[in-house]
């Protein structure tokens, strides 16, 4: 098929399948730059306690900190980015509403490795001129949110007035599986559990701590340089010595860092026993929906760098009745991502590059692509 018959049957797909998006960072470029070298450094390259911490303040300071800009200020960028994730939500909400509950729910679940809170501000937005929007985060309670997987196996339906009918709401699933900037750890009857906050003081107790931290542009510099592929034994060194100068900041800031509700950019991911047990119960659940029949997982954003996460698609891909649809940024990225997932004869598995004469598919292009002319 041509890329025109790919998008008619997945435009087709949509309004009869159980839906399933993975959305990954490309979805909040360029508010949020995404990972670089970041991840396959603190996988593979050998450094010190004190460099680790300095790559982690970098990281802080140029991606997670940025959440707060969301709240404080109105940014242009920050505005574009909100409205593509308006659009994506507007597109599905429209297709649900065209579904016929009897038949499939009115149901859509977005798996998200994203930390950040675009989600969260666009169905927010959207619900104040539609109610009839339901966001299903995971949480349950009202002073304490309580994240737990159960929370997600629910259907709400409006009823008339005299209860003369009964309509089901179009809800969205946000499964977020590396965590989010708005979670915090919180010791319950002697349990402990996540709770999803509003107030975000952690994150801003973790940029008090990084502002102590007075890095001049050079030693930026230096970092960005550690960061690249181009890696000298002179910036070996410079970097060493600017974590060394810096070094009991440093380890203040990643003491309080640690405590952020998220699944870090390296293979020793798992040292919070709360975080590892939600990561693998989201992961259960991504392998639940993906077993199911008559099933489409549409892929936007994502690297398949996450090796647990490629490897259940991997699994997933042998079920008949499934659909997966990946979209790549540029020309060539297919290719890559089918290569990861080791799939080259699966015909259940099918990727979408532009064609001739169009633009990179961002995330824009991508709502344009799936819902058509949705404002």
């Amino acid at each position: 098929m041509n890329f025109d018959e790919i998008v008619e049957e997945l435009q087709t797909l949509l309004t009869e399948k159980n839906i399933n998006f993975l959305i990954g960072s490309g979805a909040s470029v360029p508010f949020f730059p995404t990972f670089g070298n970041i991840e396959k450094i603190l996988t593979e390259r050998e450094y010190s306690e004190s460099v680790r911490q300095l790559i982690y303040l970098h990281y802080f300071n140029e991606i997670l900190s940025k959440n707060l800009d969301l709240i404080d200020e109105v940014i242009e960028c920050e505005y574009n980015v909100t409205n593509n994730y308006r659009r994506f939500i507007r597109g599905l909400v429209n297709i649900m509403n065209y579904r016929n509950s009897r038949i499939s729910p009115k149901r859509a679940n977005i798996f998200t490795t994203n930390y950040d809170i675009f989600f969260e501000r666009a169905i927010d937005f959207e619900q104040r001129n539609n109610s009839s929007i339901v966001l299903n985060d995971g949480g349950n309670g009202y002073f304490l949110r309580t994240l737990s997987s159960e929370n997600y196996h629910k259907t709400v339906s409006r009823n008339g007035v005299f209860d003369n009918y009964q309509k089901e709401l179009p809800t969205i699933n946000l499964i977020k599986c590396h965590g989010s900037v708005n979670w915090n750890k919180s010791l319950i009857e002697n349990q402990e559990i996540i709770e999803i906050q509003n107030s975000f003081k952690l994150l801003r107790s973790v940029q008090e701590y990084a502002k102590k931290i007075e890095l001049i542009d050079e030693d930026k510099d230096v970092i960005r340089q550690y960061l690249s592929d181009e890696l000298s034994e002179e910036i070996e060194l410079k970097i060493q010595e600017i974590a060394e100068s810096n070094y009991f900041d440093l380890e203040n800031f990643f003491n309080k860092y640690k405590k952020l509700m998220i699944i870090n950019p390296e293979k020793s991911k798992f040292k919070n026993t709360v975080m590892d047990e939600y990561y693998y119960s989201m992961l259960r659940l991504l392998s639940y929906e993906l077993e199911k029949d008559q099933t489409i997982l549409i892929v936007f954003g994502f690297s398949f760098a996450d090796e647990h996460i490629r490897n259940l698609i991997k699994r997933s891909i042998h079920n008949p009745n499934l659909r997966v649809y990946i979209f790549a940024y540029k020309n060539g990225q297919g290719k890559e991502f089918m290569n990861l997932l080791n799939c080259g004869n699966q015909k259940n598995i099918i990727t979408l590059e532009p064609k001739e004469n169009m633009p990179p598919i961002d995330f824009y292009q991508f709502n344009r692509i799936l819902f058509e002319d949705v404002d």
